[in-house]
């Protein structure tokens, strides 16, 4: 583990992710700890102070919060160290006829499914969870008669 006095600054790495109304701005992998984390966007509904940990290397990891009427005009930027990053995600462009030499972005979201295959069908899940229901189920069946042959040991 590098002590945190001794590592050389290191620029951060930003993602925005969305759900719904709500956007969070990760911020990965940067030194020293001092950022400031912009969440932009004319139709804030609520917007959360920024929460930073440390990892293990000595490097910091931060994300903001918030929730937005239009999530797809939220852009998130971040200064750290005197220097401007934005996020990874782009939106698609569509390109006029003056500007066709113009190279456009791609679209990088991408779903969880997308980047890796699930190694345990629903199927599968829906059966252990019903079992651990039905186990649960027996143990609380199992307590109340318990319970109930107790009682009248002592009281009858």
């Amino acid at each position: 583990m590098m002590l945190a006095e001794t590592q050389p600054p290191t620029k951060p790495s930003v993602f925005i992710m969305k759900n719904g109304t709500n956007v969070a701005c990760l911020v990965k992998d940067f030194y020293p700890k001092d950022v400031n984390i912009n969440l932009k966007s004319s139709k804030k509904i609520v917007e959360f102070d920024p929460a930073i940990v440390v990892s293990p290397s000595g490097k910091y990891s931060a994300v903001k919060l918030g929730r937005y009427e239009d999530p797809n005009s939220v852009r998130c930027s971040v200064q750290h160290n005197g220097e401007m990053v934005y996020s990874t995600e782009f939106e698609l462009n569509t390109t006029s006829v003056d500007n066709q030499n113009e190279v456009s972005p791609k679209n990088n979201s991408k779903t969880s499914e997308s980047c890796h295959k699930p190694r345990v069908h629903a199927e599968k899940v829906n059966t252990m969870s019903l079992t651990v229901l039905g186990l649960r189920m027996l143990f609380a069946k199992s307590i109340a008669i318990n319970f109930l042959l107790t009682a009248k040991l002592f009281f009858f």
